[in-house]
């Protein structure tokens, strides 16, 4: 029987691939989106940006889907970190960790585009398009799906990856909890005079991170999370507004904000999946967890997710077991478990320390900068979290 993959975005694509190069297409795979993934690519819109560190590329690479998106992603080979109002700032520098890249940045559109190429000619695939799940259920040897056009689907895994408002996890009666951030992102693609050079910007300010990654022709994808009330206003302001806007809070790094894209709006928050896995049922990406957009972490542990998936079929299939069984979804959620919490942690922390006005926090921010760029050890820390090699 097949293994059953909801949702065709970048996370259940990724994890598709990986089954069938894993197995050469032996393993068959059925996924199956709601919406029409041609249609997906019409606009002119490129959609908003993720970031990939060193080491998700290094994991892509050994499924043999790295060489489908390198062509479109952006080296970043600088990482400038600052917190506004304060003179202390960290700057990491690929060169001094021997690395090409601190990290890629690709437009997720862009991405989605070659992977669907990519999954249409992958062997052991079947795409149902546009199609929706309208009923699971899940027996001691087998999953049963139907879809909104009454075709019957039977697996012996179910895996959700349909995103952070999950229909399988309402479904599967999965709950899920949740911080709803008093913040909302506000997402563009900047030109701007100077070129980027491959240089990324992460500015915390007291309203919420600013984020400015390098993509391609020169250009810089804008992640700004701000107060409810401002993102609002700045959401509906003119372009020109916009950029003044920007300009007094991202600084003249760049040179002048020249013109902005179409600009979206994100309400934050933190919300975790009261489990991750189920009787034959396992969720992975946002529909397990979705994070804050803070340092860029969620797409890196929705593909550590994958990863983890993998390394748990490879021991089902080679011990020739049943993919979907207890011993399989307990021995993922050892896998996940730590590396989920500490991911977390650190996110949900950093934006807790560094959106508090307390002058003590303020001080301990500004001295903690100083001592971090003034000593390389603690730096490191740094650059090993954001290459993705820092081990639980």
């Amino acid at each position: 029987m097949s293994i059953i993959i909801a949702g065709g975005g970048i996370i259940g694509i990724t994890l598709a691939l990986a089954i069938s190069h894993e197995t050469q297409g032996k393993q068959l795979v059925d996924l199956i989106e709601t919406s029409d993934l041609d249609m997906r690519f019409s606009s002119d819109d490129p959609g908003h940006s993720i970031a990939l560190s060193a080491e998700t590329c290094k994991k892509l690479s050994a499924l043999n889907i790295w060489s489908y998106l390198e062509p479109i992603a952006t080296k970043i080979t600088n990482i400038h970190i600052s917190d506004r109002g304060l003179p202390s700032s960290i700057v990491l520098n690929a060169t001094d960790y021997n690395v090409s890249s601190l990290g890629y940045v690709i437009e997720l559109k862009s991405a989605l585009k070659r992977l669907l190429i990519r999954l249409k000619a992958a062997p052991g695939i079947s795409l149902y398009c546009p199609n929706k799940i309208s009923y699971v259920e899940r027996t001691k040897d087998f999953v049963h799906v139907i879809l909104d056009d009454n075709r019957k689907l039977y697996g012996t895994l179910l895996v959700a990856a349909d995103g952070a408002s999950s229909d399988i996890a309402k479904i599967c009666g999965i709950k899920k909890y949740y911080i709803q951030y008093p913040q909302i992102a506000i997402v563009a693609t900047i030109s701007t005079q100077l070129a980027h050079n491959g240089w990324a910007f992460e500015r915390f300010t007291t309203d919420g991170p600013l984020a400015m990654l390098p993509i391609r022709n020169g250009r810089s994808a804008l992640v700004w999370c701000q107060s409810i009330s401002n993102a609002q206003a700045m959401y509906h302001t003119s372009d020109q507004e916009f950029l003044i806007q920007l300009q007094k809070i991202f600084g003249w790094r760049l040179g002048y904000l020249v013109n902005t894209g179409e600009r979206k709006i994100y309400p934050l928050k933190l919300q975790i999946a009261g489990q991750n896995v189920s009787h034959r049922l396992i969720l992975i990406g946002d529909a397990a967890q979705t994070l804050h957009p803070v340092a860029g972490q969620g797409f890196n542990l929705g593909i550590r997710d994958i990863m983890s998936l993998i390394d748990t079929l490879k021991i089902a299939w080679k011990n020739e077991r049943d993919e979907g069984d207890s011993r399989s979804l307990q021995y993922y959620q050892k896998l996940r478990k730590l590396d989920v919490q500490k991911t977390i942690a650190i996110t949900d922390g950093l934006i807790n320390i560094f959106s508090n006005r307390t002058t003590v926090l303020v001080i301990g921010r500004m001295v903690g900068m100083a001592i971090i760029d003034h000593i390389p050890q603690l730096r490191n820390i740094i650059a090993q979290w954001t290459l993705g090699r820092l081990k639980n």
